[in-house]
């Protein structure tokens, strides 16, 4: 138990300490010293590992209560630790590749004035995703889902001089913040009739229990929102495009390893509610499945890099779902696993690009980079076979398990959603690549400025880019490790990991193959340039989002903009009638003034403060600090 909360707590003392110490710490130091405390939450994450593996298959959960936090008021909530074989995989994850994407930084925000800063916000992002999968009920987990929404905002709005950063940061906190009400809401239903929100306590009741209430609907749906928010599933996926505001290792961070995996991590953990509710289980794969296609038909004309991968990752996020949704977890576990590896591969190696062109974006004005960065170029190629799922690389045994499990159990509609995706996602990204590496230089200038990326961040691309050609292997002990443990509660319901017939193998990797050969034909041997199309109607709906983000300004914004505009002439007609009112509301208000900046991140800060005291406090109370 005591590893567990020095995992926990390494990445926190890395906040609080390049936040307090950060104007006097020589320039360096902080991106040193916040790699080192999450390489060593990694290295201890190992360890704990090891330990629960030596415990029975169908018993390894270690937990324990650090203090009874709610008392008083009906059941006692705990502060309570929970790591099983589930949040196991999700630890290595989230401090293995987070300690390369803190290397890879070092070197990406050298010249940056807010380095200091910018190390503190990592630190504390990945202090908040550890609290999130090793909380022991659901209280817990909604504080760190709530800490990695604000750690979020910090890095998405990181460059906050920009208008267009900050309008990213608030959009992505107000659409998150929608999905935080569903998870406050769905625990409160379980807490009032069930009389508790631990995992393990929940678990035991929904063993017994009958599926298909009302009840149990509401609440994995209500859970299910936080999820769909979170991950950046349809209608909610709107803020993560544009999340591209922040640094690129941001990019990384939130769309490969963490914050965006987050609600499949959710929905994972609770699986055997799921069974209960199978309207809103087959929900889940629907949309998901939705998602998929939706997000890589968008893909298919952007021209900034990073927008591309951006609309990648809510494809692949769609097949996460996709596997939850027809009951393939360990899938959907391996998927979340590969896609860590190449994602995180791609959007490093894109920043490197980027760092190489002097902060270009467009892929009108790339091409011909392999001769100047030929191992950012081999690591992105490897990524891009592992995403397109081409054998033997990652991509492909993950996906080849969800599809194959989506196959025999008869989600025929879904499986058919699958397969297409996957040709679209090899046409995309193959696309991306040949546009950026091959072809004649679009732009002179930037090209001879072209260069390899320092060491400091070309060897955490590579390490990754080799995990994107053998993470694939991974599958068989991540089979052995993860199907007793779902087993448990599901028995002959939950599957290990499948493969599907032959031919939809052949199909499905036809497809991609096709459509590299079509990337390959267009764009190297036609030369054709990424402004092709868009003028169309097609590639401009596509390049549009399809038009979501209108939709939802008609439909939602514009309303409330209405209501809250009738109101406040509503109010000031009411003051302004009462005598002497207003004035003296107005003299209040001024003195109150000076403590209301107005600023969002100050007030960040100060709930940020609040809690590092709040935990100091219980840390010294039960010992942990003396």
């Amino acid at each position: 138990m005591q590893d567990l909360v020095e995992i926990l707590i390494l990445p926190l003392i890395g906040a609080g300490t390049i936040t307090a110490f950060k104007g006097i710490m020589p320039r360096r130091l902080p991106g040193i010293w916040a790699s080192f405390l999450v390489a060593v939450s990694f290295v201890l994450s190992v360890a704990a590992d090891r330990r629960l593996g030596q415990l029975a298959a169908h018993h390894r959960v270690i937990t324990g209560v650090l203090w009874n936090w709610v008392t008083g008021f009906g059941p006692t909530i705990h502060w309570r630790l929970y790591f099983d074989p589930l949040s196991a995989v999700w630890l290595l994850i989230i401090t293995g590749v987070g300690a390369l994407i803190h290397i890879y930084s070092i070197g990406y925000m050298h010249d940056d004035p807010g380095e200091g800063r910018f190390f503190a916000y990592l630190n504390f992002f990945i202090f908040s995703m550890l609290l999130l999968v090793l909380a022991g009920n659901l209280a817990i987990l909604l504080i760190g889902w709530a800490l990695v929404g604000l750690a979020s905002y910090f890095l998405i709005g990181f460059w906050y001089e920009r208008p267009s950063a900050v309008a990213a940061a608030k959009k992505a906190f107000v659409m998150n913040t929608l999905g935080d009400v569903g998870i406050l809401l769905g625990l409160a239903l379980l807490y009032v009739h069930y009389h508790g929100i631990g995992y393990a306590h929940l678990f035991r009741i929904f063993d017994t229990a009958r599926p298909g209430s009302a009840f149990f609907e509401w609440s994995a749906f209500l859970l299910y929102l936080g999820a769909m928010a979170k991950s950046a599933q349809f209608p909610l996926h709107m803020w993560l495009a544009d999340a591209m505001e922040g640094p690129t290792p941001v990019s990384a961070l939130i769309h490969a390893a963490t914050m965006v995996t987050a609600g499949v991590y959710l929905m994972t953990r609770l699986y055997p509610l799921l069974r209960l509710a199978p309207f809103t289980h087959q929900l889940i794969g629907a949309i998901g499945a939705f998602t998929a296609i939706f997000a890589a038909s968008i893909a298919f004309f952007q021209q900034d890099i990073k927008k591309v991968l951006a609309y990648s990752t809510l494809s692949q996020l769609g097949y996460m779902f996709l596997a939850v949704g027809v009951g393939a977890y360990t899938a959907g576990v391996f998927h979340f696993m590969t896609h860590a590896f190449f994602k995180a591969t791609l959007f490093l190696a894109a920043g490197s690009v980027i760092h190489a062109l002097a902060g270009e974006q467009d892929l009108g004005q790339m091409g011909g980079l392999w001769r100047k960065m030929p191992w950012t170029m081999a690591s992105f190629l490897a990524a891009t076979l592992a995403i397109a799922g081409i054998p033997p690389f990652a991509g492909y045994f993950s996906k080849e398990a969800i599809l194959g499990q989506a196959y025999n159990s008869g989600h025929l509609v879904l499986w058919a959603v699958g397969v297409l995706t996957a040709g679209m996602t090899s046409y995309y990204m193959f696309r991306l690549f040949f546009l950026t590496f091959f072809g004649k230089p679009r732009n002179a200038k930037l090209y001879d400025h072209a260069h390899e990326a320092p060491l400091v961040m070309t060897i955490p691309v590579v390490i990754l880019g080799v995990f994107s050609v053998i993470g694939g292997f991974f599958g068989s002990w991540l089979n052995g490790w993860l199907s007793p443990a779902f087993h448990q509660y599901l028995g002959a319901s939950t599957a290990p990991l499948e493969h599907g017939p032959v031919f939809g193998t052949v199909v499905t990797v036809g497809l991609a193959v096709i459509a590299f050969f079509v990337a390959y034909w267009l764009f190297v041997a036609r030369g054709i340039q990424p402004q092709a199309g868009t003028t169309r109607a097609p590639g401009l709906w596509m390049l549009k989002a399809w038009g979501m983000d209108a939709a939802w300004t008609a439909v939602a914004v514009n309303p409330l903009k209405w209501l809250g505009d009738a109101m406040l002439a509503v109010e000031r007609a009411i003051l302004a009638g009462v005598v002497g009112l207003a004035d003296g509301i107005q003299a209040w208000a001024s003195d109150l003034a000076p403590i209301q900046t107005g600023y969002v991140r100050r007030y960040a800060l100060s709930i940020m403060v609040g809690v590092v005291a709040l935990l100091a406090y219980y840390l010294i109370r039960i010992g942990f600090i003396s």
